[in-house]
């Protein structure tokens, strides 16, 4: 079935695909024991057999108790059997494979038969195996099934017995029961299932509960650190602040140098030249006083590179001392 159908169906259908899916899954993980191994465990039901419509013991064997799980023994005139050859599958598949042949491999007619089967040994080629198909009336089966709800018991096998030599009994009970002739028998397994389910949930609510309180411990853990991330937060923030401020300050530093400034200038201005004023506003330097005749503090200025647009001013006129001629000069100051 496509995603989309799965999608589409029914509680039904899906539940009906789930017990389909675990059968075939484990089908497959019982294929994968080797043949010795699956015999193992496995319980010999008490043997009853059917004739005229009604169950009988077997010579010296012990009654079972009421209820019990029994195997039934059919007769060889209640089944016919055929050997064929077919490409190997699982039991299931094939089971499968001999419900939509049974009409073909076997002369049955009527309301249909009861097909079983089984792998009898390999085939003539590699790749196909060698199946021995019995075959029994539909109506058949549902007088051995009344014989075998009548008597009180559960039949856990029906074998086709006295075939061959070669032939192992073929056991009719898994067809009947998927054609709903035959009861299931009350079986250990759900029980354990079930257990099985509550041990897995019990364990998922472990799981889940130490992952809920590893959660909460951690955060307990956060929120009992909370004031101290609070305060570390509180200090970087300050301390961003304050590397800003000093970036800023290093930047109008070196932008308006007030003291580079003034000491640039008294550097370059030439010997015996008298500063009577200096004026700096961060961009322009203004300056004025009294130099010797022979003395130009224009020229001195403009060879520095820290000065630019070196102009005189005439705005005050002073008068010429004997000491020296007035000068009153700006002058725009260079970034470094």
């Amino acid at each position: 079935m496509s995603g989309r159908g799965i999608l589409d169906a029914d509680m039904r259908t899906l539940a009906h695909l789930a017990v389909e899916g675990w059968r075939w899954w484990t089908t497959e993980l019982r294929a994968l024991v080797p043949e010795r191994l699956r015999g193992l465990g496995r319980r010999a039901w008490p043997r009853m057999r059917y004739a005229d419509g009604a169950l009988s013991l077997e010579p010296g064997a012990a009654a079972p108790p009421p209820g019990a799980s029994i195997s039934v023994l059919l007769p060889g005139t209640l089944f016919l059997v055929r050997r064929i050859e077919r490409p190997a599958v699982n039991p299931r598949d094939l089971s499968r494979m001999l419900a939509l042949e049974g009409e073909r491999l076997l002369p049955f007619t009527g309301d249909g038969a009861i097909v079983a089967g089984q792998v009898a040994g390999p085939g003539s080629s590699p790749g196909r195996v060698a199946v021995d198909v019995a075959g029994m009336a539909a109506d058949a089966g549902r007088q051995v099934a009344e014989a075998v709800a009548a008597s009180g018991f559960a039949a856990s096998q029906v074998l086709a017995e006295g075939i061959g030599q070669d032939c192992a009994p073929i056991d009719f009970a898994p067809a009947m029961r998927d054609l709903g002739i035959l009861a299931r028998p009350r079986s250990a397994a759900p029980c354990l299932w079930l257990v099985v389910g509550l041990l897995v949930a019990l364990n998922l609510a472990a799981v889940v509960w130490r992952d809920m309180a590893s959660v909460a411990r951690i955060e307990r853990i956060v929120a009992e650190q909370q004031p101290a991330v609070a305060i570390a937060q509180q200090i970087e923030r300050r301390v961003a602040a304050s590397r800003g401020l000093a970036v800023r300050t290093a930047v109008l530093r070196q932008r308006q140098d007030a003291l580079g400034t003034l000491a640039t200038v008294s550097r370059i201005l030439p010997e015996g030249v008298w500063l009577e004023r200096y004026v700096w506003d961060g961009a322009t330097v203004r300056l004025s006083g009294y130099r010797p005749k022979a003395i130009d503090v224009a020229t001195a200025l403009r060879g520095s590179r820290r000065f630019a647009d070196v102009q005189s001013t005439t705005d005050e006129m002073k008068a010429a001392l004997p000491g020296g001629e007035p000068f009153d000069i700006t002058a725009r100051v260079r970034s470094r």
